[in-house]
């Protein structure tokens, strides 16, 4: 009967880990032994059933000892209730914007897998607002409040990103895009109003256009609590400064800067930036989508340099290119789902990746 055992991991209010046996019967933590393994008792052991049902795991999950003898029914609501709510709980968790999280959303998708024991939504609705509630950052509500060291100055690749702060600016610069400021000629600078939190004056963004893929890319993104001269001359200060860690012997001299000029790619993006919130963005919420804008701008440089949209003859490349899209568009995905966009949007995304899968043959039968 141990071998047939489903077993799910759950946790309680508390927080406090759980265990589900076929999603009827629920244990809670009691002991650690000596071994390291451990022993789980019936939830109505302390109520007035007294079950004395117990079960022991080892540090892998798997069961050493299982007493089944319950002296009252299984609950499945109960337990599929506690199973719904530690799984949205732990989506939250890993989201870095938690108020983005639709909970309704994963609660539809996971009622789907559990079926018709699932409880309505209604049931855990405040238990999960809540917990939400607990995970947000504080508001920043002062450019001094900005914390110095934070787990979010990485990019999705883990990299630290943020490189400089005072009491004026904060500046963003990856080495993806510390390389691309430093490869190419054309450097194009720019502030922006719109997206800048509350607690600042402007987000301003450098960017680069890379001639052999014909794209522009984003090299920098920093929030100015002003606009005064001396914090524009420190940002480039400091950039350089970067970019010298990278490659001492750089010429700036032959950099060509642009600054505030108007043209159809810059206002382009800025009116992409600015579609990309209902509002002015709290500080938390503007640091992760610069983290998943320079994800992004990355997956698609690397794709554009090893030719999946540009034709390519020879077969020894094609699986890396193919698996290279497809792990592109699953980080697609998964972002996607964490800022709540739609089935739709989901759908569409993997529609692109076909339209370019399907072009990438039609390509490389043409180059055979």
């Amino acid at each position: 009967m141990e071998g047939n055992l489903k077993i799910d991991i759950s946790e309680t209010n508390r927080g406090k880990e759980q265990i589900i046996i076929d999603r009827k019967f629920k244990y809670n933590f009691s002991k650690l032994k000596k071994d390291n393994t451990k022993i789980y008792r019936c939830t109505e052991y302390k109520t007035l059933n007294k079950c004395k049902s117990f079960i022991i795991l080892n540090d892998n999950k798997e069961v050493l000892n299982y007493d089944s003898s319950h002296n009252h029914p299984g609950n499945e609501i109960n337990a599929s209730k506690s199973l719904i709510k530690h799984k949205i709980k732990d989506e939250i968790k890993k989201s870095l914007i938690p108020s983005d999280i639709k909970s309704k959303r994963i609660f539809d998708k996971i009622s789907q897998e559990i079926g018709y024991i699932c409880p309505e939504y209604k049931t855990i609705k405040s238990q999960i607002t809540r917990y939400k509630n607990k995970q947000l950052f504080p508001n920043v509500k002062t450019f001094d409040e900005v914390p110095n060291v934070s787990e979010y100055y990485k990019t999705i690749r883990g990299e630290y990103f943020m490189i400089f702060k005072n009491s004026n600016i904060i500046i963003f610069q990856s080495p993806f895009q510390a390389k691309l400021f430093m490869e190419n000629k054309h450097i194009f600078a720019d502030g922006t109003f719109l997206i800048a939190p509350t607690n600042s004056y402007q987000v301003f963004i450098t960017r680069t256009y890379v001639t052999e893929l014909n794209c522009f890319y984003t090299t920098s993104m920093s929030i100015l609590k002003n606009k005064e001269q001396t914090t524009y001359e420190i940002l480039f200060n400091e950039i350089k400064k970067n970019i010298i860690k990278y490659n001492a012997n750089i010429n700036f001299s032959e950099k060509i800067f642009h600054y505030h000029i108007t043209n159809n790619a810059s206002e382009s993006y800025n009116s992409y930036l600015k579609n990309l919130f209902v509002k002015k963005p709290s500080f938390y919420k503007l640091i992760y989508t610069i983290q998943f804008e320079e994800s992004k701008s990355y997956y698609d440089y690397h794709m554009r340099i090893k030719g999946i949209w540009r034709k390519k003859s020879r077969i020894s490349e094609r699986v890396d290119d193919i698996n290279i899209l497809v792990e592109y568009y699953k980080n697609m995905e998964a972002e996607l789902k964490n800022i709540g966009c739609s089935k739709n949007d989901i759908i569409e995304n993997w529609f692109n990746c076909l339209i370019i899968l399907n072009n990438e043959i039609i390509n490389f039968n043409k180059t055979k």
